[in-house]
């Protein structure tokens, strides 16, 4: 099943403030930036721990992306098809509660010139798939801003060096206590709940006092998801490049009886994300579609239970 949201919630383009409406631009507007800007989707997943929901951030091009959310109950799937961001969401700073209630992103404006100095950037926690701003934190740069649901009852955002806020101050969002101190475990270098650190590395622009985790593990038994930080130099790809925030890991899968790994790539698409949902399945994200595992027979056969492409669900305002 396949539901969108009105037009009207759809579309956000960088809210006033945490209660005032969204800044709308036209439908001819948006759909030159797509033809404009289109490179290869990519997607980005967080899954609540404490129901059966995910919700995916699409990344249709680099200045547009969709927030969509899936309900599953015995293996049935319902989508829906969020709201359209116009602008830069940092996948790797976002976190999604363990109820599947509410969402934190990191997102940056286009121009300092085209939108309020104050929302430059700024960290928002919305209630997915809509993605308005219900708490907002306005920062000044990007060294910082996200955050993490670290538990039932508390929620930390990243104030950074310079926030357009008190960050000695607490704050409250329903059951959730809202704090600015504290740390991230993996310093913010991934995403997703129950991973654990397998290795860290030395990277020489931090320094021996501060390394960073290398490799990622998580398991639902049969399995052994391995999730790899793809470069070997600070924010740097292998052939220099400076590496995209949907880029920095890569995945592969282990027999837990063999020990047998299987990577998720193939020759044509790159696997992007991956994770397994409260079921034990894995998902995978390759460019615009999320592949459905059951076991490692269909893992090992490339053959998926279920395919969604998401390009086929979303649209763009008449």
């Amino acid at each position: 099943m396949i539901r969108q949201m009105s037009p009207n919630n759809r579309i956000e383009f960088a809210p006033a403030d945490a209660v005032a409406g969204p800044r709308l631009r036209s439908a001819a507007h948006a759909e030159r930036c797509v033809s404009k800007m289109r490179t290869t989707p990519k997607i980005r997943g967080y899954i609540a721990t404490q129901s059966n929901k995910i919700v995916f951030l699409y990344r249709r091009s680099n200045k547009i992306t969709f927030l969509i959310s899936m309900n599953y109950e015995k293996e049935i799937e319902n989508l829906e098809i969020g709201s359209l961001f116009y602008g830069k969401i940092y996948p790797n700073r976002c976190d999604l509660s363990p109820d599947g209630t509410y969402f934190i992103y990191f997102a940056m404006g286009k121009s300092q010139k085209q939108y309020d100095k104050r929302l430059y950037c700024w960290t928002g926690v919305c209630v997915p798939p809509n993605i308005k701003a219900i708490k907002l934190f306005a920062h000044k740069d990007t060294w910082g801003g996200g955050g993490r649901f670290i538990n039932d009852n508390t929620i930390y955002i990243s104030p950074g060096q310079y926030p357009d806020f008190d960050k000695n101050l607490n704050d409250q969002l329903d059951k959730y206590k809202i704090t600015f101190t504290g740390n991230i475990e993996d310093g913010g270098w991934t995403s997703g709940n129950g991973w654990k650190i397998l290795k860290r590395q030395i990277v020489q622009e931090l320094g021996d006092k501060y390394p960073i985790p290398k490799i990622w593990t998580k398991t639902n038994g049969e399995i052994t998801l391995l999730k790899y930080l793809n470069y070997n130099s600070y924010l740097k790809r292998m052939d220099g490049q400076v590496m995209g925030d949907y880029d920095l890991h890569s995945y592969a899968v282990q027999d837990n009886k063999n020990e047998v790994k299987f990577p998720l790539n193939d020759k044509e698409k790159i696997c992007k994300w991956a994770d397994f949902d409260n079921t034990g399945r894995l998902i995978v994200a390759k460019e615009s579609k999320i592949f459905i595992y059951q076991n490692l027979e269909n893992i090992n056969s490339k053959r998926p239970s279920k395919i969604y492409d998401f390009e086929n669900f979303i649209d763009l305002p008449k």
